[in-house]
Order: C-alpha cells, then structure tokens, then sequence
C-alpha cells in the first residue's frame, strides 16, 4: 500500500514539474503575438506663455498683453501591439496608440482686467513606438507572469479641423503582468491570454508651448493572442 503511494506521489510530481515547463516554455523563438485593447492616458500640465507687446521707443520693455496657461486632460486611449519573441523572456514589440484628449487653454491676467476664460479644443493624438519586453520569471506569482519594458517613438498631433500638425518623440518604461488562458501548440491560434501595462511616457515636442519633457503615465488592459 505504502508503495503505490509513493509511486502515485511520484507521479503527480512529475505531472506538475511537466506543466510548470510547459507554461515557462510557451513563448517560443520567432512566435508572434497580437493583441489589443484600451486603457487611459493621464494629462499634465504645458507651461505658461506671455502674449506681449515688443518693445519700441516709448516702451522700453515688452508689454504683457494677457498670460496663456495650457494643459492636456486624461482620456481614454486605445492601442494595439504586435510582438516577436526573440528568446523564452525576450521579445520585440511595436505599438499604435490613437486618444483624442482636450487641449484647455486658460487665458488670464488682461491687462484690459478682462474676465479669465478657458478655450477647450480636441487634439487626434497618434503615437507609434517600438521596444523590449523583458519576462520577469523568477517573480511569477501563481498564474501571473510579470515583465519590463522600454521603448522609444513617434508622437503626432492633429489640432481640431486639422488646421495644424505637430510632431514630437516619445520614450517609455514600464511593465506589467500577464496571464495566460489557453495553449493549444497545434493549431493555428497557439495561446491567448489577458496582459495588463503600467508605462510612463516622456514626450517631447508636439502639442506642447515650451521645449521641456513632459511625463505622462498610461494604463492599459488587453486581450492578447499567439501565432
């Protein structure tokens, strides 16, 4: 009796040394995974801006008109992302995000003593990066895999009517977790899965009134698939 308990202990141990392999090995070199979803995109603050008078002979110094404070709102944002594993934790991933959030423009200090008012136009802000995911094993926590990333890319942004195009650069890092649902290594859809990623983006450029860096944090939730 005692032996064919060790025997049936033996063999579940093996059972489950064989699952735990199979699910730290289902990323394979060269498979391709797709995956989309949404999210939010915070917002921040742009800087402050002088409409001023030069200055000529009867005024020595500019003459401030009325002061501009601009700032970007948190919105929804939507992206999707294809990545190709370079090894069992490495893997190359390329992203397209598009949200549409409002540019609110505070315009104050008249020097008429005019009211303060705020301008709110909509921007169709387009972003496209490229990086490393970077799977953090040694960290799983049950059926979560967390991972790191980091990346750089190219920021576009439309003013409302499309009046105006500006331009930036973007670099991020960050992570998150995955988990996957299913694996079927015979068939066409291999593996599926849910991920979720937490990135800060420092973006330079586009619709901003200065020439500083701005953070910004996106969060994002997606449904994923393997190939």
């Amino acid at each position: 009796m005692i032996r064919r308990l060790l025997i049936g202990a033996a063999c579940c141990c093996n059972l489950v040394a064989a699952t735990v392999d199979a699910q730290t090995s289902t990323v394979q070199t060269g498979r391709i995974e797709v995956a989309g979803g949404g999210g939010l995109f915070s917002g921040g603050q742009l800087g402050n801006s002088d409409a001023s008078l030069r200055a000529n002979a009867l005024t020595p110094a500019p003459y401030r008109l009325f002061t501009t404070t601009s700032s970007f709102a948190t919105t929804p944002l939507v992206e999707g992302r294809v990545s190709v594993a370079v090894s069992r934790r490495l893997a190359v991933e390329g992203r397209f995000g598009f949200s549409r959030p409002e540019l609110r423009t505070s315009i104050s200090a008249d020097a008429e003593a005019g009211n303060s008012i705020t301008a709110v136009e909509r921007i169709d802000r387009y972003m496209i990066d490229g990086g490393v995911t970077f799977t953090l094993d040694d960290l799983r926590w049950g059926e979560l895999v967390p991972y790191a990333a980091g990346g750089v890319g190219y920021l576009r942004e439309l003013h409302e009517g499309q009046m105006l195009i500006q331009q930036g650069h973007s670099y991020h890092v960050g992570g998150g977790v995955r988990r996957r649902l299913f694996v079927h290594d015979r068939r066409v859809v291999k593996s599926g899965g849910v991920r979720g990623d937490v990135r800060v983006y420092l973006l330079s450029g586009g619709a901003a009134f200065d020439t500083a860096t701005h953070a910004r944090v996106a969060v994002s939730g997606s449904f994923f698939v393997g190939f």
